[in-house]
């Protein structure tokens, strides 16, 4: 039989093992028992196995479980398992290679069918809402200046430093993400340190005001 990568088998199973949800405990410790034992005898074609020692190896206790493990790893494709009738003759195995897909061997051959049998996972399908939930958490504004760069800030302009925390948490609080906070600062300061949250104006707003306070009003002009 053609030479095994110890590493590479070992890793790709494990992978398949992590992909294939029927896989329990008792079906690793077991594979992991027989895979001991082709590792011994230098990855053989078949090998000829001693139930109670694979048992002991594999921390199985009941013959019934290690059976239907066993039975279980055949019919999904890990290995091919030969039972044996005659009580003087023991029970034989033929372990599945797994390795990287190239070519058209028998060796790749037999991986893919180790790779065909586990079930694909069914993707769940995540909602629309919490598609959006989580693009608004990563949308979410954030203070981009700290206190300490606002107190010196305050302190270089010899502003009060009490009025230097007033603005950091007014400012943290609304969540406002801006590159120029020196300037709302300087704001802050000609108002006598008074902030205002910024009204809220429409695109026609202006205008309006401006017809309520237009006195010189001509009516014939067009639209």
């Amino acid at each position: 039989m053609k030479s095994v990568n110890y590493i590479i088998h070992l890793n790709t199973v494990l992978e398949i093992f992590n992909n294939d949800k029927r896989i329990k405990q008792g079906h690793i410790t077991l594979y992991m028992a027989f895979f001991y034992l082709w590792n011994k005898k230098f990855f053989k074609e078949t090998l000829s196995i001693n139930r109670e020692l694979i048992m002991e190896r594999a921390k199985i206790k009941s013959k019934t479980t290690y059976h239907n493990h066993l039975r279980d790893l055949d019919a999904w494709g890990y290995l091919t398992y030969y039972p044996s009738y005659h009580p003087s003759r023991g029970s034989k195995i033929k372990m599945t290679r797994a390795c990287p897909k190239s070519g058209t061997t028998i060796s790749t051959q037999e991986v893919q069918i180790l790779a065909n049998c586990v079930p694909k996972p069914s993707q769940k399908l995540v909602t629309s809402i919490k598609h959006k939930t989580k693009e608004n958490l990563n949308k979410q504004p954030k203070v981009i200046f700290n206190e300490s760069e606002v107190a010196l800030f305050f302190k270089k302009n010899n502003w009060p430093e009490i009025e230097a925390r007033k603005f950091y948490f007014f400012i943290k609080s609304k969540k406002w993400k801006t590159d120029n906070w020196q300037t709302i600062a300087k704001i802050f300061a000609k108002n006598n340190f008074k902030l205002k949250e910024p009204k809220k104006t429409s695109t026609i707003s202006g205008y309006v005001e401006k017809l309520r306070n237009d006195e010189d009003k001509d009516y014939r002009m067009p639209l």
